[in-house]
């Protein structure tokens, strides 16, 4: 029997690569009870009023397409909440509605980026940035996160497309601040970029450092999500505000790709926006301290301000370290290179029950002997 001809895969493809993460999951596949600290979604179910709004939804026959924008009630909605918790007006025109922040950075991307064009990013920075990037065969730089105006003014703004980051930040934890935020409109100002600050995490910002970048520089696109504060992550709902003739490039898009965001979950989403999370976060802050308190003195990091990651340097490769750590301790971590082109990190994330993040420091700790 003759062997299947290979697929004749787009040229794109081999700018895409998953195999770091594939490796993780198959070294992982054979655990019986394995520590995962390599989640990347709350560890608590989406809000039961959540849950009820989209099962009445569903109820009251709500399984239509909607308006590929998304349905207005929930559109003036979120441009209440950017008014009242963001620090920035926004007409419910300018607001997109999609499946996920995913979708919106494929979105955005689709509509925004030439093969070629340069693209600045945070360093580290989370994974989807570059990876659709390299499929897209953009040029790709790079500035630390922690960037001073020195590493700004070494950026050659001619012909600078787009500058993306995300605050509170996936994979580090590290929250922009305002000045940092001002610096970046004023070198898109001067290249003509477009700044966009994907704020998926902002509500887990344990000291109140996290500024919106639209509230700052006026001509900012800003990144929304259901998924971490309402642990909405299967649900996929999220939205993108910013100027008219992206969202309406965005939108057109949409409607030959997604087409809309689930109906029901429109409509859930509207009863999320009223809900205390003040409660998770609390907790989700507990458990940043206590993973800070056993890790200091041991690994080098910084104590992130938000989101809920610490991105400690570790001995030896992150790979190596994964590995061992899978091996040795049956403990799940994400390696650092998926993040960065640094290969000496990992990502541990406490959004975990306080048994497993005990568990998980003394698995770790061990591992570092």
């Amino acid at each position: 029997m003759q062997s299947a001809p290979a697929l004749p895969l787009s040229e794109r493809m081999s700018r895409i690569d998953s195999s770091e993460i594939r490796r993780v999951f198959q070294l992982a596949g054979a655990l019986k009870d394995p520590i995962n600290l390599s989640i990347g979604q709350p560890h608590y179910p989406a809000p039961l009023e959540v849950r009820e709004a989209a099962a009445q939804a569903l109820r009251d026959g709500r399984t239509a397409y909607t308006e590929t924008q998304g349905i207005r009630p929930l559109r003036e909605r979120i441009a209440r909440k950017f008014a009242e918790v963001n620090g920035f007006q926004v007409d419910p025109d300018h607001i997109l509605v999609s499946s996920g922040v995913s979708s919106l950075i494929s979105l955005l991307f689709q509509a925004l980026v030439d093969p070629g064009d340069r693209i600045l990013l945070t360093d580290p920075a989370f994974l989807i940035y570059r990876s659709l990037l390299q499929f897209m065969n953009a040029s790709v730089e790079y500035i630390p996160e922690n960037f001073s105006p020195e590493d700004l003014a070494a950026v050659n703004p001619r012909g600078l497309k787009l500058i993306i980051f995300c605050s509170p930040s996936n994979p580090s934890g590290r929250i922009m601040s305002e000045d940092q935020i001002r610096q970046l409109g004023e070198l898109a100002d001067r290249s003509g970029a477009l700044l966009v600050s994907d704020e998926i995490y902002e509500c887990f910002d344990y000291e109140g450092r996290f500024h919106s970048a639209a509230a700052i520089y006026d001509r900012a696109v800003t990144l929304m999500g259901f998924s971490k504060t309402y642990s909405m992550t299967g649900l996929r709902l999220a939205a993108a505000a910013g100027p008219a003739e992206l969202i309406k490039a965005m939108t057109t898009l949409q409607q030959y790709t997604v087409v809309c965001a689930p109906a029901p979950i429109q409509h859930a989403g509207i009863v999320a926006l009223d809900l205390d999370m003040s409660g998770y976060v609390a907790q989700y802050k507990r458990n940043r301290d206590y993973c800070v308190s056993r890790l200091q003195g041991r690994l080098n990091f910084e104590s992130p301000q938000g989101a809920f990651y610490i991105y400690p340097q570790i001995p030896g490769t992150d790979r190596e370290f994964v590995e061992r750590a899978i091996r040795e301790q049956q403990l799940l971590l994400v390696p650092g290179r998926i993040f960065s082109r640094a290969q000496d990190r990992v990502r541990i994330s406490y959004a975990a029950e306080e048994s497993t993040l005990k568990r998980g420091m003394d698995a770790l700790l061990a591992l570092l002997g």
